[in-house]
């Protein structure tokens, strides 16, 4: 007569792998990802809201001052100085951007690296016990 055991510790389809501790165990990585994900996206968001709306007073600036200019010298002065301050701009913002997002990634990989350590840590400790 074969040995029935009544710890639930393989799966019926995979009787070689371990079952979740606890079923809440697998989800969690997931969701600190996607919370994760979505608060550098919506960061994202504000941070290109913020720089839009700098960029949009330079802009209106930009033309008050081009048409108060006396002199089509000055004009051109102040076009090649406008366009000049929009690629320094975007270029300091698109390394802000990339910042942000490193160390966005960073944190995350340190987040599921400690929820699967300890999902792992606990299947152990089932398997053993």
């Amino acid at each position: 007569m074969p040995k029935k055991t009544t710890e639930n510790l393989t799966s019926r389809f995979w009787p070689q792998l371990p079952t979740a501790v606890d079923g809440r165990m697998f989800l969690l990585p997931m969701a600190h990802f996607q919370s994760t994900a979505l608060q550098a996206a919506l960061r994202y968001q504000m941070e290109m809201l913020n720089f839009m709306k700098n960029r949009t007073e330079h802009h209106r600036r930009f033309w008050e001052d081009m048409i108060s200019a006396d002199y089509a010298r000055d004009g051109f002065d102040l076009y090649c100085a406008f366009w000049r301050d929009v690629f320094q701009d975007y270029s300091d913002e698109a390394e802000r951007l990339t910042r942000i997002g490193s160390d966005v990634a960073a944190e995350t990989a340190k987040q599921v690296r400690e929820d699967q350590e300890e999902l792992t840590e606990d299947v152990a400790r089932k398997m053993v016990m």
